[in-house]
C-alpha cells in the first residue's frame, strides 16, 4: 500500500503539480516591480474602459450599493465583514464596500469600481505565476492572464463590480492549487489569496478533489501553506452555509442547462460572447452541432499528441468546468435564463460563465503546450498555438465593448447623491434612498454623511430689502 501511494505521489508530482521553470530574469527587483505595477494599472484601466469610464466611475452596480456599501455606512466594520450574504461569507466584496465607505460619499462609486478591477487584475497576475508549470510559453500564458482580466464571456454585470470579483478569484485559485511556489514569500501571498477567495465564495468546494490530490504531494512548508489556506477558508464556510435559514432561491432543474453550456461555455470559450453569440443568432443549431464536432475532434487529437501533464490537467479542468456550470445554474435556478433563444443572444447571468469557460481554455492551452510539435514559430509557438492565440485574441477584441449607459450609469451616482442630500436638507431626514444601477435598485445613506453636498439656497442678508 505504501509503495502504491508513493508511486501515485511521484506520478502526480511529475504530471499534475509541476515545478515552474527557472526563467532567467533580465530585470532587477525594482524594474520588475515597476513592470508589474504598470501592467496592473493597465489591467484596471482596460476594465474600466469596457463599460465606459463614466459608467465605471460614476455608478454603483446591483449589490455593490444596497448590500456592501450600505452595510459599511450603517454597521461596524466587524459586523459588516462577517455578515453572510446569499447564505455564505463574502469577505472581499465586503472589504471593498468598507474601503468605499471610508471615502467621501460622492467618490464611493469610483472606489468600488477601481478596487474591484484591481482584484481582477491581481487574479490575472496570480494566473500568470501559477500556470507557469503547465503553460511555459510566455505568450500563451500571458494570453490566459489577459483572458482572466478581460474575460470575453463576462457580461456587463460582471465587470467592475465588487459583488462578482469572487468568480475571477475562483479561477485564479484553481491555478494556485497547482502552483509549486519557489519562495516562502510567494507561498504566503498565494495562501492569502486562496484564503480570501474561500472566505468570499463556497465555490472553492468544487476544487476539493484537486486539493485532495495536492495534499498527497505536499513536500515542504510552502506546499502546506497552499493546502492549509484552502482547508481553513473552505471549512469556515461550512457552518455558515449550513446555518442558512432561507432567503436564497430554491434550486430548479431544467434540461435547457445542457444547451446553455454549449452556447455560453463551449461557444463562449472559443469565440467570446459577442462573436459566438452572433454566430449562433445567424446560424443556429447547425452551428452548435458543427462546433461540438470540431471541439471533440480537436480534443481527441490533442489528447493523442499531448504528454501526461496536459492530459492530467485536461482531465481535471474539463469535468470541473461542466460541474461548476451545471451546479451553479441549477442551484440559482437560472437555467432557462442562461440559454439563448433562436435568433438572439445576451449576457444574462454572465458571472456563471466566467470560470467554466476559462477552465476549458486552460485545458486547451495546456494540451497544446504539452504536445511535441515538430515545427515551432518565433516565440516557441506551434501552428496550433498560433491558431488558438489568434482566435482567443479575436474573442477579447470583439467582446471588449460592454457599454450600456441606460442599464449601468443611469442615474449618475454623484448627481444622485447630491439630489439625495438636498432632500435630506429640505425634509430633515435621518437617512435617504439613493437610486443606483440597474434601474429599480437603490440604497439607504445616512443624511449626516452627505449633508455637506446639499446645494442650499443662499441666505438673505437682514439688511436686504424684502422681495416683492
Amino acid at each position: 500500500m505504501k509503495a502504491k501511494l508513493s508511486s501515485l505521489r511521484g506520478q502526480l508530482g511529475r504530471t499534475l503539480f509541476l515545478d515552474a521553470p527557472q526563467a532567467p530574469s533580465r530585470a532587477g527587483r525594482i524594474e520588475l516591480g515597476v513592470l508589474i505595477a504598470s501592467l496592473l494599472v493597465l489591467a484596471v484601466v482596460l476594465q474600466l474602459l469596457r463599460i465606459g469610464m463614466s459608467a465605471s466611475l460614476d455608478s454603483l452596480w446591483a449589490e455593490d450599493g444596497p448590500i456592501f456599501l450600505q452595510a459599511a455606512l450603517f454597521e461596524s466594520f466587524w459586523d459588516a465583514v462577517t455578515s453572510p450574504y446569499a447564505g455564505y461569507l463574502v469577505l472581499v466584496p465586503r472589504l471593498i464596500g468598507e474601503a468605499a465607505g471610508l471615502a467621501s460619499p460622492e467618490d464611493a462609486a469610483a472606489i468600488v469600481s477601481i478596487l474591484s478591477a484591481a482584484v481582477v487584475a491581481l487574479s490575472g497576475l496570480a494566473v500568470w505565476y501559477a500556470a507557469a508549470g503547465h503553460i511555459r510559453n510566455p505568450y500563451l500564458r500571458g494570453l490566459l492572464a489577459a483572458l482572466t482580466v478581460l474575460t470575453p464571456v463576462a457580461s456587463l454585470e460582471s465587470i467592475d463590480s465588487a459583488a462578482y470579483v469572487a468568480w475571477y478569484m475562483l479561477f485564479a485559485t484553481f491555478w494556485l492549487l497547482f502552483w509549486r511556489p519557489r519562495t516562502t514569500w510567494g507561498a504566503t501571498l498565494g495562501g492569502l489569496f486562496i484564503l480570501a477567495t474561500a472566505l468570499s465564495s463556497p465555490g472553492v468546494w468544487f476544487f476539493l478533489p484537486l486539493v485532495a490530490l495536492r495534499a498527497l504531494t505536499i513536500r515542504d512548508r510552502r506546499d502546506l501553506t497552499i493546502v492549509a489556506s484552502y482547508a481553513i477558508g473552505a471549512a469556515i464556510q461550512v457552518p455558515i452555509v449550513a446555518s442558512n435559514q432561507g432567503g436564497t432561491t430554491d434550486p430548479s432543474w431544467t434540461s435547457e442547462i445542457w444547451a446553455a453550456y454549449v452556447q455560453r461555455i463551449v461557444d463562449g470559450a472559443a469565440f467570446g460572447q459577442e462573436l459566438g453569440g452572433t454566430l449562433w443568432a445567424h446560424l443556429g443549431v447547425p452551428f452548435l452541432l458543427l462546433l461540438c464536432l470540431a471541439a471533440a475532434v480537436a480534443l481527441l487529437a490533442l489528447l493523442r499528441r499531448s504528454g501526461p501533464a496536459g492530459r492530467w490537467l485536461a482531465a481535471v479542468a474539463i469535468p470541473t468546468s461542466l460541474v461548476i456550470f451545471v451546479v451553479s445554474v441549477y442551484q440559482r435556478a437560472v437555467g432557462s435564463e442562461m440559454g439563448w433563444g433562436s435568433g438572439g443572444f445576451g449576457g444574462a447571468g454572465g458571472r456563471y460563465t466566467i470560470v467554466p469557460a476559462l477552465l476549458l481554455i486552460s485545458a486547451a492551452l495546456a494540451l497544446i503546450e504539452d504536445s511535441p510539435w515538430k515545427r515551432r514559430w518565433r516565440g516557441g509557438l506551434s501552428m496550433a498555438g498560433l491558431a488558438a492565440a489568434g482566435l482567443l485574441a479575436l474573442s477579447i477584441v470583439t467582446s471588449f465593448d460592454e457599454r450600456d449607459y441606460v442599464t449601468r450609469g443611469t442615474p449618475p451616482w454623484e448627481a444622485a447623491v447630491k439630489d439625495a442630500a438636498a432632500k435630506c436638507w429640505a425634509e430633515s431626514l435621518p437617512e435617504v434612498m439613493v437610486p443606483t444601477s440597474p434601474p429599480s435598485f437603490g440604497m439607504q445613506v445616512p443624511c449626516g454623511r452627505i449633508a455637506g453636498l446639499a446645494e442650499k439656497p443662499p441666505e438673505r442678508n437682514r439688511l436686504d430689502p424684502p422681495q416683492r
